[in-house]
């Protein structure tokens, strides 16, 4: 028998606050993202009956349709994926977008003022970092990231909340931790040069219990909440 996902999330939260606890932090300075790309929105529903509020999207028409069913409802959504130049004016039709965690360039950081200004908007960003520098991932380069947020907090509209980055995925969990303690260690060198960096972004449903011991403050659970993924 499946579990629901009220289950899940009791799952997800119980070792939020044990792999916390392990590291001496506080549980409740870590947000949950229920990642929903290629869920139905009735699991979203399901969710929201399990007073979890934060959700994070992909690509930004699937979030623009389910942004139309749950408009209305006391919601947060998350932009987590690679963001095109020509979509960004469609993000800001939606207004319980609380965050973009991917801005992986300074184009796009410029397209996201422009319509953040149209729109009259003020709104939350995170970099993301390839720390892991894959080829096959978005980010900056880590020796690349203090000039990225220089130049981007001179921007008006937006605000730069924090770090983010996507590991290359691996069976065993704890191939991710290097990469977590170096982005936890860049974050950290940054702060102490006065950026005030407060979220960091990272962990996913293979690896999030180790996100949180390296000092994650946001971490992204899709399969681990809403099962494998079915398109819709």
């Amino acid at each position: 028998m499946r579990n629901s996902i009220k289950t899940n999330l009791d799952k997800v939260y119980k070792n939020i606050e044990q792999h916390a606890k392990k590291a001496n932090r506080d549980p409740d300075q870590i947000k949950l993202v229920a990642v929903a790309k290629n869920h139905p929105p009735k699991k979203i529903i399901k969710a929201l009956k399990s007073d979890h509020r934060i959700f994070g999207e992909n690509r930004v028409q699937e979030l623009l349709d389910k942004n139309e069913l749950f408009y209305d409802q006391d919601i947060e959504w998350h932009f987590i994926g690679h963001l095109q130049k020509n979509k960004v004016k469609y993000l800001m039709k939606i207004d319980q977008l609380t965050m973009v965690e991917s801005i992986d360039s300074i184009e796009i950081a410029k397209e996201l003022v422009k319509e953040a200004q149209n729109h009259k908007k003020n709104i939350k960003i995170l970099l993301q970092v390839n720390i892991a520098d894959d080829p096959h991932k978005f980010g900056f380069k880590e020796s690349d990231i203090e000039d990225a947020i220089n130049e981007i907090s001179e921007f008006n509209n937006i605000e730069i909340k924090g770090l983010m980055t996507i590991t290359p995925y691996n069976d065993d969990p704890n191939q991710s931790r290097h990469y977590y303690k170096e982005l936890k260690l860049l974050f950290k060198r940054l702060n102490e040069k006065g950026y005030k960096l407060r979220e960091l972004s990272m962990g996913m449903s293979n690896d999030y219990h180790i996100a949180v011991e390296e000092g994650a403050t946001i971490i992204r659970v899709g399969t681990a909440i809403f099962g494998q993924r079915h398109y819709y």
